[in-house]
């Protein structure tokens, strides 16, 4: 594992290594200046940019707050103290947010589920200061997304995409969520009426419904995913953004140490999506760089797809590497993207190519009933729309 630890990491600065060792716990049992000998060159500015850009400076706060200050510079841990207390009244603050929304959503009769936020935090950690989270994602079903969007706007928020339209007919299977922020209270809500983006396979709402368990966290009836759901999510989620936060990998690794799960009805419900190369990804970067203990089960699971998820988490330690807000930022990860898709979402991919998006109907309103030429006039519209933009790029 040592081994695969070094292939893995080794375009990794040191700074990048030494907070995988901390979270590992590898400097935990070592003496005083064992671990000062380990720390010799460390660039501590790069340090805490790397722990705020994986997210992980609540984690690492508490354990290394109690560390003599000459191993650790004093500034660093001060760093890292302000960045925890903040985020702890972010998460409470969000906490206050999540129970009104999801409040408002009940008493409409919505049904809803959160996905992250404070309850996951809780759920996983015991602690909603130890995991941050910008925003609140809930799930709800499709033909309720209207009313949704008109609570949220009597709550003040507002939508940073503009209003949904429901001009394209392909918008219930092209999209996934819509994300409305709120200008005073700065909090952020996303409502998904599907779990992912891609058009792949994936559980109906009423079932994930009836699975679902209450928070344990809130005073007022928060629903969750149930935690093999829970777990399939969090594997897809970290597998579509490249895991270039580490504070996704921590998450599987936690429920994977803290959690009881039936691993093989999470590899049922990952098999029916298509989506068990993402599964062995997952696991291989735990263990490897997190050293995840795994027991049978788990790695029944990371050997069902051993070869595709070996390739995948090779592609995915690229991205962990670069500070980036969104991996769409680095060239390679259309195809990184595209790797993940089984063989039926490679052909649904392609298909999804030939429908009309709600740019076609901003570059070109129709009244409703010419709707049906969107379809021929696509190419045409995105073929001007990719001339107009090498035009303004060779302008600028």
């Amino acid at each position: 594992m040592t081994h695969e630890f070094e292939y893995y990491t080794i375009n990794f600065p040191q700074e990048l290594k030494l907070i995988l060792s901390m979270i590992r716990g590898e400097l935990t049992d070592l003496a005083s200046e064992d671990v000062k000998t380990r720390l010799q060159g460390t660039d501590w500015q790069l340090f805490l940019r790397l722990v705020y850009h994986h997210r992980l400076y609540s984690v690492l706060y508490l354990k290394i707050k109690d560390w003599n200050s000459a191993i650790i510079p004093a500034f660093v841990v001060e760093n890292l103290r302000q960045q925890y207390t903040a985020n702890t009244f972010r998460m409470l603050h969000l906490t206050a947010e999540m129970e009104q929304v999801c409040g408002a959503f009940r008493e409409r009769g919505i049904r809803n589920i959160t996905l992250k936020g404070p309850a996951l935090a809780h759920d996983l950690y015991g602690d909603i200061s130890l995991r941050t989270s910008k925003d609140l994602d809930i799930l709800i079903p499709f033909n309720d997304v209207e009313s949704a969007e008109e609570i949220l706007e009597s709550l003040g928020y507002e939508s940073k995409e503009g209003k949904r339209t429901a001009t394209v007919s392909s918008s219930k299977w092209r999209e996934h969520h819509i994300c409305y922020k709120h200008p005073v209270k700065r909090t952020q809500v996303e409502i998904h009426w599907r779990l992912n983006p891609d058009s792949g396979r994936e559980t109906d709402f009423e079932l994930l419904w009836k699975r679902s368990r209450f928070s344990s966290y809130t005073q007022t009836p928060v629903r969750m995913l149930e935690r093999e759901d829970l777990w399939a999510y969090l594997v897809t989620h970290g597998a579509r953004h490249g895991w270039f936060r580490l504070r996704w990998l921590l998450d599987i690794d936690q429920m994977i140490r803290s959690m009881p799960l039936d691993v093989n009805k999470v590899e049922r419900r990952l098999k029916a999506e298509g989506r068990l190369p993402i599964g062995s990804q997952a696991l291989r970067l735990a263990s490897v760089l997190l050293n995840t203990p795994l027991d049978a089960n788990y790695l029944a699971l990371l050997s069902s797809h051993e070869r595709a998820g070996e390739k995948l988490a090779r592609r995915g330690v690229l991205f962990m590497n670069e500070m980036i807000e969104s991996p769409a930022d680095v060239k390679s990860y259309r195809s990184y993207l595209f790797a993940l898709r089984s063989t039926r979402q490679k052909l649904f991919f392609f298909i999804e190519r030939l429908y009309p998006t709600t740019w076609d109907v901003d570059q070109l309103p129709l009244p409703r009933s010419l709707h049906f030429l969107y379809f021929p006039l696509r190419p045409f519209l995105w073929f001007w729309r990719r001339i107009k933009r090498n035009t303004m790029t060779e302008r600028g």
